[in-house]
Order: C-alpha cells, then structure tokens, then sequence
C-alpha cells in the first residue's frame, strides 16, 4: 500500500503542477528566436510547408509557412537546433545553428526534390527523432499519400507497407486486423495522437478508424515494450491527427459510388496569439454485395492546445467513433458443404470507441523538460439477437510522466515512470448469480532511454523498461457454478531495447548516403479476457517475443531515389494455448504458456522521384514463418497444426507500387496490394471443423488488387476526384469464405477555404 500511495501522490503532484505553472507564465515571455523563408527550387517562396524545429535529437516544436512562405519560432531558451522543412516531394534539412540566449537568427531554407522525407517521427523514441538518425524500421504515410490514393479507410492505408499485412474478414466495417513481420493480430500496440487504443490483452479492430483529419500514420517494425510497454510485441500503429497552426482552414468533403457507398467529411484548423485549434467529422455508409451487408461509421477527432511559447505547451486530444455494422457471415468458399446445414442468420454489432488525452510539456531549461501525460480509452461492443443481447466492454487509463534531460548537445536522457489500469467486462464472465464480473489489471512502470549521436554518423538509443503487471483476484463466492476461482497474480518483466543507426557514406551523387540500421527488442503481451475469463489458469504469463533487424538504406542521385533492403528474424515464446473445453462449459477449457512460433524475411522497398512530376514506390516483404513445437516435446503442437507449418494468414510474398504523376492542377495515381497464398482456416467453425472430422486448414490463393484514380483542382478552392477499386475485376477471397468487391468506384468533390496555395509541384 505505502508503493501505491507513493505512485499516487507523484502523479497527483505531477498533475496538478502542469496547470500551476501555466498559469504563473501565462503572459508571453522573451528569448530567443530562429524565423526564415522557404523557398521552392526555383526561388519561389512556398506557402504551408511543414516545418520542424529540432533540439538535441528530438523534436522542439513544428509550424507551417505563411501565405509569404515564412516561419518562426519565439520563446526559445537558446542551445543547438536544427531546422526541417517538408511538403510532398520535397524536403531540406538545416545545418546546426547555435542559438544564443535572447538573440534571433534567420534560417532560410530552399527545398529540394527527393524521395527522402526527412522528418520527425514521434513514436520512435520518447520525445521524437529524425528519421534518417533512426535505427529502427519506421514506414509513415503522409495525409497527401492517402488523398492520392483514395481510400476511405485507415486500414487501406497500410496495405502498401513492407513487413505489414492487413487482413478484412468481409466488407467494409468487418473485423480488420494487420499481421506485422509474421506477428499475430494482437501483437500490435495501436495508438491514436499516443493514446493506447488496444483492448484488454491486445485485441484492436482498425475497421472504425477513418483516413479524415489524420495528419499521417507512423508504422514501427519490431517489437518496442521497451518504450510503450505492454502490447507493442511485433510493431506500432500510431495515428497522428491534424493539429492547429497557421490561419483558419476549413475543407468538406461528399462522395459516392457503389454499392450505395457514400462519405461525408469536414475539417478546420488553426491558430492565433498561442491557441490552436484543429477538428475532424465524417460520416461512411455501404450496404455491401449481398443482403443484411450494411455499415455505418461516423467519427470525430478534436486537437486543441494552448502555448505561449515552445517552452509551455498544453495540448488535450478527443477521439470518437460510433459504428454500426450488419454481417451476413461467410458466404464464399464452402469446401465442407455447411452452408446448408448451419443458420445462416446475420449477426448485428455496435461499437463505441473513444479516446482522451491531457498532455503538458515544460521546458524549464535548454538542459531540462518535464513530459505528463494523461490518456483513457474505452472500447464498448453491443451485439442485439432475437436470443439475448450480449456486449464486451473495455477501459484503459494510462497516466505518464517523463524528464527529458539534454547531457550534452550529442546526448539526450529521458526517464520516467507510468501508471496504466486495464478493465474487461463480458457478458459470459459472470458471478454466481449470473451477473458479470469486471477483470482488472493494473501496471506500474518504470523506463529510461538513452539517445546518443556520435560524430554526426553515428545515432544510438538504448533502452529498458521494468513492468510491475498485477491482475486483480475475483473472490471464491463471486465465481460462477463450475468456475474455477481466479487468484490474484503478480509478474515483473523487463524489456530492453537498442537501435543503432550508421551514416556509413555522405554525398549527393549519383551515389549519396549510404545508412545502416539495425535493431534488438523484446515484447510482451498480458493474457486476454478469454486466456483469463474462460479457462481454468489465471497464473498465465505474458508472451513474449525477441527480435532482430539489419538494413541498409541507399540514396542516389541526390536523394531522387533510395532503396532500402532490411532482414529480420522474431521469436515467439511463451505464446498461450488453449487446449479442450466446450462453449456449453466455458470451465471446462485450459490454458498454458507452453506454444512457440518464429517469422524471418527480408523487406525491400524502393522511392524514386525522377521527375518533378512524377513519383514512384514499390515494396516486396518475403516472409517465412513456422509453427514450433510446445515446450517440452520435438513433435506436438497444437491440433490441427503441425510443427513448421506457416502462421494463419501470413502470405510467403506480398508487395505493391503506388505511381503518382502531378501536372499543374491534375494528379493521376496507380497503386496496387499483391498477396500470395496463405494458410486460412474454415470460414463457418474455424479449427472446431476438425473436431467434427471435418478439414478446418485450407490454402487460401493470392490475389492483385489494382487501383486508379485521379484529382483535378478547380479554382476558387474546389477539388474533384474519383478513383476506381480492383481495377483487374480480380475475383478473390482475402479471407476464406469472404468474397472481396469486384470492380468498383469512388467520385466526390472536396472544397477548401480558403483556396489552397500551389506547391512546388506546380
């Protein structure tokens, strides 16, 4: 009691100080300044650039060009920085500029095309890094990539990632799960503006999660429990939202196309004298290929912040999303002829997702600043039948609170500790008197990572991240009839983690900078409501997993073009089996950590932009992954499987190219996901097929899903696009028993106001 009474009063402290402080500084105070003009290839000044100010290796604050192409940042307390500048295609990179205390310095910057985006990645390290000085494989697709492509969806998004594989069990608004470098579905931490979105025990559906007011996704390869704890076994997910800066801009958006598919959406954000402000609403509709198909989603993601200057900044972020969702089940593949003999009825389901944040940032000196942060999600599922109504509800708060401490302007040291409490309440999981139960958790952590650049060509981070993981007892004379009582259970893990990053060559040739990166982690994830709830072994461990990567990134050409090759290998350890049981007895189920599993390949993928016009982007992941035997024994596994077969859904060979050709007002886009055969299961029982003597393993064929599309800006702020899905009319099955859309299309109109400014591009 005396640890968690401390735990309570530092975060209380912690809390509490942010708004104390702000209000003490609440009139804008001096310093110094860096302020410039960027400028395109030409010499024209280029309005609504990206551009990041960054100190000692992580990102100070970000701001975009005015109409005139200017930037500036106020209030700084003086130090080394360096300035970035980014807008689709073309990037620049200061060098590092000493700022004295109280003095101001230009820094102009002229854009150059690449195929390089350098950039800050916030889930990279704790405070951020810039991406060339990252040694772990780290993918972000910008909100202009999405645009160009036209999806409607997040999930879509991500399709074109190497070492990623998304897979939909229906249409639109059905469960979406992505599989990173062999990983299951539920290895993946999810976080939406750094709120952790997961279910209990590491579950997350992406269907509800929309592509409007998303600034960019960032996509971490690899396992990083060492920086985020719980979940993040095989890589990150973090969605990154719009955020104010600049004048006032509003956008609206409507589209049409098949199946009775529509979309509406609108977006503003802002900034004036410190405030800053930005929001995201949209609305989706299908009724899908067949009969009770239908899905509806509506969203909403709100920034504000307040800041006086890069030392104070306070920032509170609100993400919503009501889904309603119609599935007629699998109605494809029938290879064990059960359509006919099973209802066939469809199934309704709601989801309530929403999520929370409160961070503030002070810096107190150029050597010292203090990260808090507070976050809950809740992720509420309703499923209404003729035969009861049943619902699965999930809460997660997680508090954090992190010193950032520059030791030298070549070495940054971030501490701090984190409080996170799971909840999982289930219609099933029930007390003796048939009402439900509520499974707890709670974690108390401790982490520190260290960031080092060694003679600008060398970038190393080191970190470690002690987890105190408790779930909660559930009393003998709460348990249901005929289940087991379920104690309380205590596990510590540590995880550690080390990146390295190499500037082997530097040059703007025809060969420029070579950089090699690599990468060495461990995972864990905390057993699920149904390892927990539904079987009679509450002292479960945490999966495990340990990884590693190597790579080498190349440039030519001056940055025009870069081609990145990348080999990893993962080991799953530690993984839970559920053996026996049946769902008319849920006790009579049984759980072990006693299954093993591993995944190695090679990701390759390549960026040219050879022209200012045109821009290109290819990827191929080869994967190979195996089933491995329980512990203890050299042949078992768990049935139907057998020792060295392939993981569920985890294609041999993937890849995919996006082709985006601009010419004044007009850009055309080609992209195309290719997939190669994976082991699925049987679409109506799953592996219980086996059970009845029936085949429950099939081998699911690949598929090439080709897209095109086109937007053509009109004046006065006016957009029309549209763009056509499964071009090739490609009949497949992305998963067994769910027939993909054929030849579809999307058309709409967006307006902006005011009317946005050419690019460089122009």
């Amino acid at each position: 009691m005396k640890l968690r009474s401390f735990v309570t009063l530092f975060f209380a402290i912690a809390l509490f100080f942010p708004f104390w402080t702000l209000a003490q500084n609440s009139t804008a105070s001096g310093g110094a300044s860096i302020r410039g003009t960027v400028y395109d290839p030409h010499g024209r000044v280029v309005p609504d650039a990206s551009v990041s100010l960054i100190d000692s290796l992580a990102q100070a604050a970000q701001t975009e060009t005015n109409a005139r192409g200017e930037y500036r940042f106020d209030g700084l307390r003086g130090g080394t920085f360096t300035v970035a500048a980014n807008v689709p295609g073309f990037t620049k990179v200061s060098t590092e500029t000493k700022l004295a205390r109280d003095k101001a310095v230009t820094v102009d910057l002229h854009l150059e095309l690449s195929a390089v985006q350098e950039q800050v990645v916030v889930s990279a390290s704790l405070g951020g890094a810039l991406s060339s000085q990252i040694g772990s494989s780290v993918s972000v697709v910008s909100q202009q990539e999405i645009q160009d492509e036209g999806v409607e969806t997040l999930a879509d998004a991500l399709r074109n990632i190497p070492g990623v594989n998304i897979n939909r069990t229906g249409q639109m608004g059905a469960v979406t799960s992505a599989f990173i470098r062999g990983g299951s579905s539920n290895y993946n931490l999810v976080m939406i503006d750094g709120i952790p979105m997961n279910d209990f025990g590491g579950g997350f559906d992406l269907s509800p999660l929309p592509v409007d007011g998303v600034e960019d996704v960032e996509v971490m390869r690899g396992p990083e429990s060492a920086l985020y704890g719980s979940n993040a076994v095989a890589g990150v997910i973090n969605v990154v939202s719009e955020t104010g800066e600049g004048a006032p801009h509003f956008s609206f958006l409507g589209e049409g196309g098949s199946y009775d598919t529509w979309r509406l959406a609108t977006e503003g954000t802002g900034a004036h004298d410190g405030f800053s402000w930005a929001y995201s609403l949209s609305r989706l509709s299908t009724q899908g290929m067949v009969e009770d198909d239908t899905y509806r989603n509506q969203t909403s993601i709100v920034s504000l912040g307040y800041s006086r200057s890069p030392r104070q900044k306070f920032f509170v972020h609100f993400f919503g999303d009501a889904g309603r969702d119609e599935n007629p089940g699998p109605w494809g593949s029938d290879p064990d002829g059960l359509y006919p003999g099973i209802a066939a009825a469809a199934t309704f389901q709601t989801q309530d997702l929403f999520g929370y944040q409160a961070n503030y940032t002070e810096q107190f000196s150029n050597r010292f600043q203090q990260v808090t942060t507070v976050s809950a999600a809740t992720d509420q599922y309703g499923f209404p039948s003729g035969s009861g109504n049943s619902f699965t509800d999930n809460l997660r708060i997680t508090a954090n609170t992190r010193s950032e401490i520059t030791l030298s302007a070549k070495d940054v040291l971030v501490a701090g500790f984190e409080y996170d409490r799971e909840q999982y309440k289930d219609t099933f999981v029930t007390d003796s008197s048939g009402v439900p139960l509520t499974l707890p958790r709670n974690t108390y952590a401790f982490f520190a990572e260290n960031r080092w650049n060694g003679g600008d060509r060398w970038f190393l981070s080191t970190g470690v991240r002690v987890d105190a993981i408790q779930t909660g007892a559930i009393a003998a004379d709460e348990v249901d009839a005929g289940r087991p009582f379920i104690p309380a259970a205590s596990v510590t893990q540590v995880d550690p983690r080390i990146s390295v990053a190499y500037l082997a060559r530097q040059g703007s040739g025809a060969l420029g900078m070579t950089r090699i990166h690599s990468s060495f982690g461990t995972g864990i994830r905390p057993p699920d409501g149904f390892e927990l709830g539904f079987t009679n072994n509450p002292n479960l461990k945490p999966e495990r997993s340990i990884s590693f990567d190597g790579g080498v990134e190349q440039r030519f050409f001056g940055d025009r073009a870069v081609v990145d090759v990348t080999y990893f290998y993962n080991r799953f350890i530690d993984q839970i089996v559920t053996l026996g049981g049946s769902f008319a007895n849920l006790s009579t189920f049984t759980s072990a950590n006693i299954a093993n599993s591993r995944a190695d390949g090679v990701e390759s993928s390549m960026r040219v932009h050879p022209l200012r016009s045109l821009e290109l982007a290819a990827e191929y992941t080869w994967l190979n992954t195996a089933i491995l035997a329980l512990n203890g024994s050299t042949t078992d596994v768990q049935l139907p499987f057998t020792v060295g077969e392939p993981l569920l859904r985890q294609p041999r060979s993937s890849a995919g190219y996006d082709a985006t050709w601009t010419h004044g007002r007009l850009m055309l886009n080609s992209n195309a996901s290719i997939r190669g055969a994976v082991l699925d299961l049987e679409p109506n029982l799953g592996s219980f097929a086996c059970e009845l003597g029936l085949q429950c393993l099939f081998r699911n064929g690949g598929y090439v899903d080709v897209n095109a599309g086109f937007a053509y800006r009109l004046p006065r702020g006016v957009e029309i696009y549209g763009h056509v899905n499964n071009l090739l009319n490609d009949k497949y099955e992305e998963s067994f028993g769910y027939p993909a859309l054929r030849l579809n299309f999307m058309a709409g109109v967006r307006f902006n106001f005011p009317a946005e400014h050419g690019g460089p591009g122009d």
